[in-house]
């Protein structure tokens, strides 16, 4: 029987343990590499995440330190490890899985996205001594004739030698649907746990490539492919009574509207300071003053204006000074001049992307 999830998603049997923390918020995004040994024509991946990069959520790392603080301030009870192809950077990526289990505990899950063109036996040893739970291949599914999908597919028979959960991740690309159930059932002659499936979406760099394929979005306001949602239930109803395998269909909606929801919540509790206020979207609200002289501005409003120094925060880098709400609603009415005061809405993550400002009069 196919279910719909608290989550937005649709499932056949359970979630996997990966997804289970996921749409909670629970997992760390670990991205250990841009490179990859394939092309993909739906590949969602902005180009400067194409490079050898490493980032923890929104944050560029530069060491493990980078990593565990991340985790720390998501109260994260897991990573996934993704990329690229993490086996790309086979060595860094077993250093964090390592570094992650070493801080956190071996109750710290960690799941883990590869092609299966890297995954020789000796390599998914090393990724199984580091600690890593659960791996999820993603082959070249839709393009069978490739010399790299015939590696793919017996390098995913390698991973059953170890106790680890293994499964298949792949989108749900309108007109495959016979590759699709292909895979499946691959999977589960194996012996695999689950396969998910994920909707299709456009992003800036896959655009151009779906669209010469025909693809088009479900409507203006939306980044998710027409067709892929029925096709991805149409395969868990297939799924379900064909294959022993557990299904998850993760949609756009469970990855805008809950996960990231989910995941700034935690990270909100952290970061924010005392005159911010955390919204139900886990975005952070607070006002703001612009001023040519910062220092200025600041003497001004705590010896003329008399506000508390406690309220206020000289955020340099930004060029502003940080205050609550309803202190920047008063100045505003109060202070005359060339200050400017907002109330801006923020992400409390590393990059703080502002996701909405209101002018003052």
């Amino acid at each position: 029987m196919v279910w719909e999830t608290p989550y937005l998603s649709y499932a056949v049997r359970e979630l996997p343990k990966g997804c289970q923390l996921c749409v909670r918020g629970e997992k760390l995004v670990l991205f250990t590499t841009g490179k990859c040994p394939r092309d993909c024509f739906y590949c969602p991946l902005s180009p400067w995440r194409r490079e050898d990069v490493v980032y923890a959520n929104e944050r560029p790392v530069k060491s493990v330190d980078d990593v565990i603080e991340e985790a720390m301030i998501q109260e994260a009870k897991g990573a996934g490890v993704t990329g690229g192809d993490p086996l790309a950077r086979l060595d860094r990526t077993v250093q964090y899985i390592r570094a992650l289990k070493e801080a956190f505990g071996e109750d710290f899950h960690v799941h883990l996205y590869t092609t299966g063109a890297l995954a020789t036996k000796k390599n998914l040893e090393k990724l199984y001594d580091a600690g890593l739970d659960e791996i999820r291949f993603h082959p070249d599914l839709f393009n069978p004739n490739s010399k790299l999908f015939k590696v793919e597919i017996e390098n995913i028979k390698n991973a059953f030698d170890f106790d680890w959960d293994v499964g298949g991740e792949i989108p749900s690309v309108p007109g495959q649907f016979e590759r699709m159930k292909w895979y499946a059932e691959f999977l589960d002659s194996l012996g695999a746990k689950f396969l998910n499936v994920n909707e299709l979406e456009f992003s800036e760099t896959n655009l151009r490539n779906l669209l010469d394929r025909g693809y088009r979005p479900i409507s203006d306001e939306s980044s998710a492919i027409k067709g892929s949602l029925e096709l991805g239930l149409k395969l868990l109803e297939w799924g379900e009574e064909n294959t022993s395998l557990s299904y998850h269909l993760c949609t756009a909606k469970l990855k805008d509207a809950v996960q990231l929801r989910n995941r700034l919540r935690r990270m909100a509790r952290n970061v924010a300071k005392p005159y911010m206020e955390i919204t139900e979207d886990g975005t952070l609200r607070f006002g703001i003053a612009e001023y040519d002289d910062l220092d200025e501005l600041y003497e001004f409003l705590v010896s003329e204006a008399e506000v508390p120094e406690e309220w206020l925060h000289i955020n340099r880098e930004k060029g502003r000074i940080e205050m609550p709400e309803e202190v920047a609603l008063e100045l505003a009415e109060a202070v005359e001049g060339d200050v400017r005061f907002f109330i801006v809405e923020e992400y409390p993550t590393f990059d703080r992307i502002e996701v909405e400002r209101i002018p003052l009069p």
